[in-house]
């Protein structure tokens, strides 16, 4: 077994972002600090002296990316406030599937609904009775059991739970190990839902189920495995976790197609046949280093399925996306010519945009690695000046991305922070033409009078070549149709003294 199966497959409970790499959410300087901060492990020294709150908690990332899995029941296994925005996955989820073609049908979720009582004696009662009610009612294929800070700090046994009661149910039953409390890095959820799956859930094909085995005695046996050896052997899968929306989703698969791969997209809006199918590939491709290195390292380590990871985002990166994918499959000439063809005719379709774009000061914000490759697309692609990248938080992972953005923009300004505070103070003090920024921060340069666009949103387009089309679009309608936030701006206060935006944003920082 390899390091990975080792240290982690095994055990219960996955570890923490803060126990697995180097990590952080306080930094700033510029990108060639960072990497030799990062290698160097002095990382985990930065610090704040005051802190307005955190960008979210793993348990809530848990939900959104266990929630679209079809066919599966949620228990929220804590007090029933953990569980107060799950009735908003139900319009998100069928959103997503909606544009997929798949059949909307409501988010099922219970909550154990732990009272004082639980809390003192255990809930582990209310977790059985919830578990084989979730499977009488519904028949799912999947049970998720998120277990939050309550039963983590009362201490209990989850997954002796989970193992008793996948003797009794009928669906594939599994825990996310996400309270709020083990880590402040959110990204700790991406590992958690992963570890569920590689935990006790089916990754293998089951005979007579999903195939019938060859019989030797047949005379096409040869023919019929050397016929499923081939297809195997050309089959992609793309990994999903809070990467791509489905626009994005049909560009990748559209690219890879021409090259006469078969692609797979999971785990987010797949269910328990295409699932167990994950072992039966020639590459799996991640699309964030930050978001899938968990799983497919176990996949490489299990099943020897080798994995790529790159983000297609801009003509350069795209390039190197889908050069690199078919040198591994020895489409390497192929995939250059198709690349060529790609840039011809986007780069002709962006150029009305450029030179609109041209020049205009963009401040970048959102997740460390997509932020850091988007760079590469608003200055070198759209012509625009970059202000500062800004990620939400960072870990060794990311270095990949971040070794090239020292290489080529090594005097921007990198920030790493979730912080409204210094998020806002930043606004003011670069004056940005136009923020590019993570959805769940769009109204804080809104409201001082800046032009915002998402990073990223599962509605939209950002990867590939009609990614760069896309985002060039809509750029430059944003900053034609700019009358909004300024009117907005005249009639909104921030709760921060003046003397705040006299300050330098990064006033807190230590370490």
């Amino acid at each position: 077994m390899s390091e990975l199966e080792n240290k982690y497959a095994e055990k219960a409970i996955p570890p923490t972002r803060e126990e697995r790499l180097e990590t952080t959410d306080t930094y700033h300087g510029c990108s060639c600090d960072l990497l030799e901060c990062s290698k160097s492990c002095c990382l985990k020294g930065k610090d704040r002296d005051f802190w307005q709150g955190s960008s979210s908690c793993q348990m809530f990332l848990s939900v959104m990316m266990s929630a679209p899995i079809e066919n599966t029941v949620l228990i929220m296994h804590g007090p029933v406030g953990c569980g107060h925005q799950l009735h908003v996955t139900t319009f998100g989820t069928n959103a997503g599937k909606n544009v997929r073609g798949l059949a909307p049908k409501p988010v099922n979720w219970l909550s154990t609904n732990l009272s004082t009582t639980e809390i003192v004696n255990g809930g582990e009662k209310k977790l059985r009775e919830a578990i084989e009610y979730a499977d009488k009612t519904f028949r799912p294929e999947f049970i998720f059991v998120l277990s939050t800070c309550a039963p983590n700090i009362i201490g209990d046994d989850v997954e002796k739970i989970i193992e008793d009661e996948s003797k009794v149910v009928s669906a594939q039953l599994t825990a996310i190990h996400c309270p709020g409390f083990r880590s402040r890095y959110v990204s700790s959820a991406y590992d958690a839902f992963y570890h569920s799956l590689i935990r006790h859930i089916q990754l293998e094909p089951i005979a007579f189920k999903d195939f019938v085995p060859l019989n030797p005695a047949d005379p096409n046996a040869a023919f019929l495995a050397a016929g499923y050896e081939y297809k195997k052997n050309y089959t992609v899968n793309i990994m999903t976790l809070e990467s791509m929306g489905a626009q994005d989703e049909s560009e990748l698969s559209r690219l890879l197609n021409a090259l006469n791969l078969n692609v797979n997209v999971l785990p987010e809006y797949s269910n328990a046949d295409k699932i167990r199918f994950v072992s039966e590939s020639a590459l799996n491709v991640s699309l964030c280093w930050m978001h899938d290195d968990y799983f497919v390292k176990y996949l490489k380590d299990k099943y020897n399925v080798p994995y790529y990871m790159g983000m297609p985002l801009g003509l350069k990166a795209t390039r190197k996306w889908l050069v690199d994918i078919g040198e591994h499959f020895g489409l390497k000439k192929e995939a250059e010519r198709l690349a060529d063809y790609e840039e011809n005719l986007v780069k002709e379709a962006i150029a009305p945009f450029k030179e609109k774009l041209k020049g205009k000061r963009v401040m970048i914000s959102g997740g460390s690695v997509r932020s850091a490759i988007e760079a590469s697309l608003i200055h070198d692609d759209l012509g625009m000046e970059i202000v500062s990248v800004i990620g939400l938080l960072y870990d060794s992972n990311a270095e990949e991305a971040f070794e090239d953005l020292a290489k080529e923009h090594p005097d921007v300004p990198v920030i790493v922070s979730d912080q409204p505070y210094e998020f806002v103070n930043q606004v003011k003090t670069y004056k940005p033409d136009i923020v590019l920024c993570h959805a769940n921060g769009l109204s804080e340069p809104a409201k001082l009078g800046a032009v915002t666009v998402p990073e990223f949103d599962v509605g939209g387009a950002y990867f590939g070549y009609n990614g760069v089309f896309q985002v060039a679009r809509q750029l430059t309608f944003a900053l034609e149709n700019d009358s909004y936030v300024k009117e907005v701006s005249k009639h909104v206060k921030f709760p921060y003294k003046q003397s705040w935006y006299e300050k330098e944003p990064f006033a807190y920082i230590k370490g």
